[in-house]
């Protein structure tokens, strides 16, 4: 269990979750016996008991009769546990410890961490992150912010004094907290580090070119995030395919949950699963399975063609999907994904032929809420992924069809931008609109959309 891994590809990451559930069982008992409440508050201080041999050695003979097991064995017992335990932390995990010692003490810091927004971006996002929490401040929302960074030559120091001249936002460096030797952290792999190292308890994350159009304090009063204290978006349905399903069934240790099988990769219906443009996670109930996100996207993240060695970025595109990946790989299925639709957005194109056909085409991924009406949305405001720098004319938005069958609801056109065409289209309020103005208006203020 402590041995480097020899395995490659889909055995290796079978076998990094097989070690996984291992480590969580080890360490929740582990916890149960060394970390304790102050108080009867479950969201109370909690301190971690040092004195634990001390209390062995007084009570050798009580605690021997209690597990029937000689009471020379006792000590002996205690400090291979300890020693298995730690070596196991260092062989899955080990890039915290150097910064943080060992991981009960990083997860004790999480107890009273409270609610907060947590935010990744380097100078080229930074004018993205200043618009958006602007935005989310206007909204009314007043969570505390933390934008994660990876050094100063990611973000400059400029950019973070004007980020925490926004009450409530602290900018922090991520570079010294994580030992990053023989690989190294960078790009969207940050984002789940910045989620686990971030001093809050109850995280929303949020990607630097996603917009809300209502405050998102509300998701963590969502009932499914109530329920599970993990709440996940879905992506666009697109590129179906069966081949996920074998992919699956390589890397999942046994058993297989019922949330697996209901899920997009195992039923083929799309080779896309989750938007990771948002994501809410209670850190206190789900420590363990957002080590192994941090793993995913860490180590385990590159890949080595040359070797014939692949990395979990081979198997699947970016960081998006690590999130429930690592939920079911170490065995926790106390996940949801939300429950409102996904939406194309952007200005209204009415068909010559056919009056009653409406297309909308954008690159943004639009996210409804449970009353249909638009939550959040993912890639800001340009009109394509690259290329054009002036807003978009939002106007209105088709839903994707609820039956999708078959890969031919989406008309894919260059540069990231995603058509759907139907008979039912939504218009954005009036309410809506201002929204988007106003956000226009920031990002326009801060040099966004440069100069005509």
């Amino acid at each position: 269990m402590t041995e480097p891994i020899q395995e490659t590809g889909d055995a290796k990451i079978r076998e990094v979750g097989t070690r996984a559930r291992v480590f969580k069982a080890f360490f929740e008992a582990w916890e149960a016996l060394h970390l304790k409440p102050t108080s009867s508050s479950t969201r109370g201080p909690t301190f971690v008991r040092e004195d634990t041999l001390a209390y062995l050695q007084h009570h050798r003979e009580a605690v021997a009769a209690r597990l029937a097991m000689d009471p020379a064995r006792v000590i002996h017992a205690y400090e291979e546990a300890r020693t298995f335990l730690s070596q196991l932390s260092t062989a899955l995990f080990g890039w915290t410890q150097p910064y943080f010692g060992p991981l009960i003490n990083l997860h004790a810091e999480f107890a009273t961490g409270g609610r907060g927004l947590v935010f990744t971006a380097g100078n080229g996002q930074a004018v993205y992150l200043l618009t958006s929490i602007q935005s989310l401040r206007r909204l009314g929302c007043t969570l505390p912010v933390e934008v994660l960074y990876l050094g100063a030559e990611d973000l400059g120091a400029e950019y973070r004094k004007q980020l925490e001249a926004i009450p409530g936002v602290v900018t922090r460096d991520l570079r010294p907290m994580i030992d990053d030797e023989g690989w190294t952290l960078h790009g969207w792999a940050a984002k789940a580090f910045a989620m686990l190292l971030s001093s809050f308890r109850e995280v929303i994350l949020v990607d630097a070119d996603s917009l809300f159009f209502t405050n998102p304090a509300a998701l963590l009063e969502d009932p499914a995030y109530r329920r599970t204290g993990a709440l996940f978006f879905y992506d666009r349905v697109f590129q179906p395919t069966m081949e996920r399903k074998a992919w699956l069934k390589n890397v999942l240790p046994a058993p297989v949950s019922q949330a697996v099988r209901k899920n997009r990769f195992w039923t083929g219906e799309s080779s896309n699963m989750q938007e990771s443009g948002v994501v809410v996670v209670d850190k206190w109930r789900h420590f363990s399975a957002m080590l192994l996100v941090t793993r995913l996207n860490g180590p385990d993240r590159d890949g080595n063609k040359d070797e014939g060695r692949p990395g979990i970025y081979d198997m699947v595109l970016g960081d998006k999907e690590t999130f429930w990946l690592s939920w079911e790989l170490i065995g926790d299925t106390e996940y949801a994904f939300h429950e409102g639709s996904v939406a194309t957005m952007g200005p209204m194109e009415v068909a010559e032929k056919d009056a009653a056909q409406y297309t909308v085409c954008g690159a943004q991924v639009l996210h409804l809420d449970g009353g249909r009406r638009p939550l959040w949305f993912n890639g800001w405001l340009f009109p394509k992924i690259s290329g054009d720098r002036h807003p978009v004319r939002f106007e209105s938005f088709i839903t994707e069809p609820p039956d999708v069958a078959g890969d031919g609801h989406y008309d894919i056109r260059p540069s990231n931008v995603f058509c759907l065409h139907s008979n039912q289209i939504s218009n954005f309020t009036d309410a809506e609109k201002a929204m988007l103005n106003e956000t226009i208006q920031l990002a326009a203020g801060l040099g966004a959309f440069g100069k005509d």
